[in-house]
Order: C-alpha cells, then sequence, then structure tokens
C-alpha cells in the first residue's frame, strides 16, 4: 500500500507542474504551453534594416499614448555582424555591447533588453518595452557623447557653424530661446517659430513646413530644408532663410548666424 501511495502522489505532482507550466520573457505576455491561440508571426523586419545610430527623441505612456518626460533617452548603435551598443544619455551612462537579434513576432532583442517593433523606416522606429512605455527613436549621424572632448570652446558658445547630415535634422522642432545682436531684428523680420522637417528627399535635402512670425501676425507655409556643409537654406514660397548649423543632436536644434540665434528642442505638434 505504501508504494501505491508513493506511486500517485508522484503521478499527481507530474500532472500538476504539466499543467502549470508556464513561461514569461521580457516583451511577452505571460503563455501556456500548448495554447494554440498564441501563434508566433514571422517578423517584417531584418536586423540588417536597423544598421545606424538611433536616439529616442519621444516617450509615450503605452496605456493612453499621453507624454512621458524623460531625460535618460535611449541610444542604440546597431554595427555589422548582428552586433549592437546601447547606452542612455544620462551623463554617467555606461556603453553596453551585446547581440542583435530579430524574432518571431517582430520582437527584437538589444543587448539586454528585448522590444517589440511598432514600425521602422529609413529614419524613425518606434519600440513597444511590452511594460509602460513606447519609444520613439530617430536616426542620427552622432550621438552628442561621441563629440566630447572634440568641441572648441568657440563651438560651444556656437561660433563656429557645424557640418551635420539630414538624419540629425529631421522631425518637429520649436523654437524656445532667440539670441540677437541689437538691430538684428526689425518690425519687418520673419522670425522662424516652428520647422517640421519630416520628408526626406535624399542625404542633402528634406520637406516639411515653417511656422514664423512677421510683426504680430503668424503665418505657416510648406517648405524645403537643404543642407551644404555646414549652411542651411530653408524656401517657403517666396521667402528664403539662408543660416547655418551650430547644433544637432536628438535634444537640440541651434542654427541662425552671427547676428541671430534660433534655439529649438524637439515637440510632438505646433
Amino acid at each position: 500500500m505504501p508504494i501505491k501511495y508513493f506511486l500517485l502522489s508522484v503521478l499527481l505532482f507530474f500532472f500538476i507542474v504539466q499543467s502549470n507550466a508556464q513561461y514569461k520573457r521580457r516583451g511577452e505576455t505571460l503563455q501556456t504551453r500548448g495554447n494554440k491561440s498564441a501563434k508566433s508571426k514571422k517578423s517584417d523586419y531584418t536586423i540588417a534594416q536597423f544598421k545606424g545610430k538611433w536616439q529616442e527623441f519621444q516617450r509615450k505612456n503605452r496605456t493612453d499614448s499621453s507624454d512621458v518626460p524623460f531625460n535618460d533617452s535611449i541610444q542604440l548603435k546597431f554595427l555589422d555582424s548582428n552586433k549592437v551598443q546601447t547606452r542612455t544619455s544620462v551623463v554617467t551612462s555606461m556603453t553596453l555591447d551585446g547581440e542583435a537579434e530579430m524574432g518571431d513576432n517582430n520582437l527584437l532583442t538589444v543587448a539586454a533588453d528585448e522590444y517589440t517593433v511598432k514600425s521602422l523606416t529609413n529614419n524613425l522606429m518606434v519600440l513597444d518595452d511590452n511594460e509602460k512605455f513606447i519609444h520613439t527613436l530617430k536616426k542620427v549621424d552622432t550621438f552628442w557623447y561621441e563629440t566630447l572632448g572634440k568641441l572648441s570652446v568657440k563651438q560651444d558658445e556656437f561660433i563656429t557653424p557645424i557640418t551635420v547630415g539630414i538624419n540629425s535634422i529631421l522631425g518637429k522642432w520649436s523654437v524656445y530661446r532667440r539670441r540677437a545682436k541689437p538691430g538684428a531684428t526689425d518690425d519687418n523680420a520673419l522670425l522662424i517659430k516652428y520647422l517640421n522637417i519630416q520628408a526626406k528627399a535624399n542625404e542633402h535635402t528634406a520637406a516639411g513646413d515653417i511656422t514664423f512670425y512677421q510683426g504680430q501676425s503668424s503665418q505657416q507655409f510648406p517648405c524645403t530644408v537643404t543642407l551644404n556643409g555646414t549652411d542651411i537654406k530653408i524656401v517657403a514660397g517666396k521667402n528664403t532663410w539662408n543660416l547655418s548649423v551650430y547644433q544637432a543632436d536628438a535634444n537640440n536644434f541651434v542654427f541662425g548666424n552671427s547676428s541671430l540665434l534660433y534655439f529649438s528642442k524637439p515637440t510632438t505638434g505646433n
């Protein structure tokens, strides 16, 4: 009899373990083995499509799509041979080297983190961390920390223009401050307030729209933006701005000339 009860207990134990076997990875919902409704879907993307540098510029709450303020902007650098470097914009952040893998159901593994890829274009990537947030990243030419030790004092003071690629200025920018020398502006000056640069034509040109003030009136027009070395040319109808670029990264876009400088930040709308 004791042997019989022992064998019965063993069978009952294995039955409970089998029926309750579950697993969970970050980026996946809790699943039960044998659940036929949770079918895997082949990924829509390949790792090769992610190659380059990506900087987070927008974060939303995944439950209600509300904007979330943040200062730990995600930075991803996809290299050859499925290698990836991850870090945040926090000054004390360390770069983490790891593997990049594109799995079923658009599950992207980057080093120690996993995300679901919601969308991917040549310049924008939207990632769901499947926990709290939706992260939107844009492709950039240079991360801010890569310029440390290379910028002169004059560049820090926005005296010397810099050369950037069109990817670095894509997005919606809101001018929050202007620095003008005496006499640089008057009632007839066309002062830029917003730049929305979205449709990239090539490595030097993109289209979008511009909002500017002239006196007390505000106007918005479609525009074309062209980069030529350190120069930026904005054409909107009969109006043209010939300026220079002094800073362009995920958090700041500074442009203008020696008489008038525009300081702008990313924004989600006008």
